[in-house]
């Protein structure tokens, strides 16, 4: 070889073609690894809505040992106290949430509400909601699978409703209620005792389940209803088995409970007189032994409205 001369390798770089390549393999990996995540996500989000759940039929538990009955289901409107409920102080607006604040940890909230001393919530002066407990949202009492709240708030305008604090679960009227009473008032005021008021078993009737916070079958936003934790307006009642629009027991009775829905579009397919699941599959439940579990979609309309029945003398049977 003469002197000054020297031998080179050639380089070799990406081909166009190769790049696609690697480009499409990543892809596909990426396509196929998402649904992975997503549903370890939801998994995630599931359990912890569960948690939640459990928490609140835990803090019913409480105070009723405290109380010695459930708390009121609800009051009869945004400007009427509780009165006849044992051992439960009259709250103006009052729900079964409101009563519960002091065993969710939410004592400073409950002070507020039964002092009469508010907050300040919204910036908005003399805006709806501004400053009142009702327009708090509160972290345990929103399933993160829930996606039908803006920051805790209710997404319909119906009402101004959108500056008041959303919830994701509700009580069983059935439960909660007294639905043999004579009056509207006094058949929301409840005076449910455990085991006394689940004459067919504890493990064997429904409680709590989830509800959307904000639920619409129209298309419009501003038509829309919702679940408001701590609101009596019978427009807004945090409550399933009702059975109606607004949420008022008019006939004495226990209510055949309408089957929930699953994962249903919260603006254009939601129906507020019912319980409604964020997550795919089935909806969680609390029973009124305190456990938690989850109720598989497509259960028959018979068997979930015996759950929610708690002294109908029925079996819930093999499907449940």
């Amino acid at each position: 070889m003469e002197q000054g001369t020297s031998c080179s390798r050639p380089l070799h770089g990406f081909t166009l073609v190769e790049l696609l390549v690697v480009i499409a393999i990543i892809a596909t990996l990426i396509g196929l690894l998402l649904p992975a995540v997503q549903s370890a996500r939801e998994a995630a989000r599931r359990m912890k809505c569960s948690s939640q759940l459990r928490q609140v039929a835990l803090a019913a538990h409480v105070s009723h040992d405290a109380k010695r009955t459930l708390p009121p289901l609800s009051a009869f409107n945004k400007f009427q106290p509780v009165t006849h409920a044992p051992n439960y102080r009259p709250g103006y607006g009052f729900t079964m949430f409101t009563w519960l604040l002091p065993f969710l940890e939410e004592n400073g909230l409950y002070s507020m509400a039964t002092s009469g001393t508010l907050g300040v919530r919204t910036p908005v002066p003399n805006a709806p909601g501004a400053g009142v407990v009702s327009s708090m949202p509160i972290g345990s009492l929103l399933c993160p699978s829930d996606a039908t709240h803006t920051e805790g708030l209710a997404k319909t305008t119906n009402g101004g409703a959108n500056f008041w604090a959303a919830g994701s679960y509700a009580g069983n009227y059935n439960v909660f209620g007294n639905p043999q009473a004579a009056t509207v008032a006094a058949r929301l005021e409840g005076v449910s005792r455990i085991p006394g008021s689940m004459p067919d078993g504890t493990a064997k009737t429904v409680m709590l389940a989830e509800r959307y916070g904000t639920c619409g079958s129209t298309g419009r936003q501003e038509d829309a209803r919702a679940n408001l934790w701590s609101d009596a307006n019978d427009t807004w009642r945090p409550v399933i088995c009702v059975n109606e629009d607004e949420q008022t027991p008019q006939t004495a009775g226990y209510r055949q409970c309408k089957s929930f829905q699953v994962t249903p579009n919260w603006l254009s397919e939601c129906d507020s007189t019912r319980a409604q699941s964020a997550h795919p599959g089935g909806i969680p439940v609390a029973l009124g032994d305190g456990s938690v579990r989850s109720v598989a979609a497509g259960i028959a309309e018979s068997v979930w409205a015996a759950v929610c029945h708690p002294a109908d003398g029925t079996t819930a049977g093999a499907d449940w």
